[in-house]
């Protein structure tokens, strides 16, 4: 009865590594550094993926083909200047939301590590902010909005730049503002 019980749980086994594998677009999770989803992939770089394939054990970038190429181009890009390779793939049998995988040439005992990137928005989120401050990262936004980031996530100020006295008389708006704006309107 134990022989049957180990095969059974064998069999289990492998199929759980294969369900896995499936979903980080046909690479074990113990290979993976960092998985990305798709929804996060917005043409924006995130900065955690371009961290991750500057690591030395970094050696591949996989994005899915069902993702548009301009939504993952400024990926590509950037391993073109690392000096990484990268594949588009696609396989009937991925399944799952991730879209991009950095693959490490050697194997982690991260089988109870999260490796999927948390949505760019929940940093934010989680500190009482709303959502769309990360739609505007890179982008010159007010001091009260500056000042809000400063208060709740003091590194997230180096996403951000101050409008200045030069861009508010070049009629720039703060855009977190203006969504603002947009949502007292509805």
């Amino acid at each position: 009865m134990e022989l049957f019980d180990e095969k059974e749980k064998t069999k289990i086994k492998f199929q759980q590594v294969q369900v896995e594998k499936n979903y980080f677009l046909g690479e074990f999770k113990e290979n993976v550094i960092l998985a990305v989803r798709k929804q996060e992939l917005d043409g924006k770089i995130l900065r955690e993926v371009v961290e991750a394939m500057k690591r030395e054990d970094a050696i591949l970038l996989k994005i899915s083909r069902n993702i548009s190429l301009k939504k993952v181009k400024v990926y590509i890009d950037e391993a073109e200047k690392i000096g990484i390779k990268y594949r588009l793939v696609d396989g009937l049998s991925f399944v799952g939301d991730v879209g991009l995988v950095v693959v490490s040439k050697l194997s982690f005992n991260n089988e109870n590590k999260e490796v999927i990137l948390e949505k760019r928005s929940q940093p934010y989120e989680d500190l009482g902010l709303p959502a769309y401050f990360s739609q505007y990262e890179g982008q010159k936004i007010c001091r009260r909005h500056f000042t809000m980031i400063m208060d709740r996530i003091p590194l997230y100020t180096e996403r951000f730049d101050k409008l200045d006295i030069f861009d508010r008389l070049m009629g720039k708006k703060c855009p977190i503002c203006e969504e603002e704006r947009k949502g007292k309107k509805k």
